[in-house]
């Protein structure tokens, strides 16, 4: 009867075991996944320009960077100087943003625009939607360059300062030329924009290209050019300002002698010293000011005479040059700058001799 029992429920668990499982066919072909169709939903950009938004729909980019190209028409001014922004993260990317960033250029619309600077913190700063469509441009590079180009004859001022700005730091030297011509513009912001724009490119074909212009253009368009030689810093800077210091007018005078305190050459302090004796008051005083770059006798010289220059500008200026120099203060008072000066001379021929021993 023990063995009957056995068997029964050895049955028992079996059928037990089966009930729990289902039975596949060994031959059954597996089902491949159904694929639904993707929907990407569209933001709901709003823009102020229906034929712009077209077209910018038309164009062979990415979603995302016609989105922020559609900002650029947006009717909130923060919007659009936003929508810059973001496209000056894509760099070269940008592209196709060119001719609408271009377009932009004319938006003065002052806006308060928040960017992120990292570890979760934020700087707020005063802009424009044209301010942040130059640097993007700027961003972009050498795509931009042709649009930048056109925008120069533009007859909005505001349009041909930025095209200029966005030029000067893209830096390319094919620009070189347009921003010469540039600074016979109509407007004084133009042609200062340019010059500053030249002195970016820190290349010696813009050195050789500003020198050649250079007798070509109006004293006024010359000054800009002083100014911009000054701060590309060439090695022909120095040796072109210094031949053409006594060449040039007034205006142009005072610009040469800042630029060459500026450039801190030695070679410059011979045309330095004549020109603290010249008879344009403004070209003095800007000499006198340039001197402070450099620490001679014949310098020191040159400036304690000048606290007996009729004019008051001349004598703050070599008061504040020799305090910039001695780091003693004594204003203006020639008196005491000299037997001051005297000391120091004393106590360096001493130094001196007793070296020679």
């Amino acid at each position: 009867m023990q063995p009957v029992l056995k068997y029964l429920a050895v049955l028992a668990f079996i059928s037990w075991t089966l009930s729990g499982c289902t039975l596949v066919p060994v031959d059954a072909k597996p089902t491949k996944p159904q694929r639904k169709p993707i929907t990407i939903e569209q933001p709901d950009v709003v823009v102020t320009n229906e034929t712009a938004a077209a077209e910018i729909n038309r164009l062979k980019t990415p979603r995302r960077v016609k989105d922020k190209i559609l900002r650029l028409y947006h009717p909130d001014p923060v919007e659009r100087a936003w929508a810059a922004y973001q496209l000056a993260k894509l760099g070269r990317g940008a592209a196709p943003a060119v001719p609408y960033l271009i377009d932009l250029l004319n938006d003065d619309t002052p806006v308060l625009l928040s960017r992120y600077i990292g570890s979760g913190f934020r700087s707020s700063s005063d802009t424009t939607p044209a301010e942040e469509a130059s640097l993007t441009l700027a961003k972009i590079g050498e795509p931009a360059l042709n649009d930048l180009a056109m925008a120069l004859k533009s007859e909005s001022v505001n349009v041909r300062r930025l095209a200029a700005k966005a030029l000067g730091q893209i830096g390319n030297t094919k620009s070189i030329d347009v921003l010469i011509e540039l600074l016979t513009d109509k407007s004084r912001r133009v042609q200062a924009t340019a010059a500053i724009a030249l002195g970016n490119y820190r290349h010696p074909v813009a050195a050789q290209k500003i020198t050649e212009a250079f007798t070509t253009v109006t004293p006024e368009a010359r000054v800009h050019l002083v100014y911009a030689l000054s701060h590309i810093n060439d090695i022909i800077a120095v040796p072109f300002l210094i031949e053409q210091l006594p060449l040039q007018t007034p205006d142009v005078r005072a610009a040469i002698v800042l630029a060459l305190g500026k450039l801190r050459d030695a070679r410059a302090i011979k045309s330095l010293l004549a020109a603290a004796k010249d008879e344009d008051e403004i070209v003095r005083a800007n000499a006198i000011y340039a001197m402070s770059a450099f620490y001679t006798p014949e310098i020191m010289d040159t400036l304690i005479d000048a606290l007996d220059d009729p004019v008051e500008l001349v004598r703050e200026g070599a008061g504040e040059a020799l305090n910039h120099l001695s780091g003693m203060n004594f204003g203006t008072s020639k008196s005491q700058w000299s037997a001051w000066w005297q000391q120091q001379k004393a106590g360096m021929t001493k130094e001196k001799k007793s070296k020679s021993k």
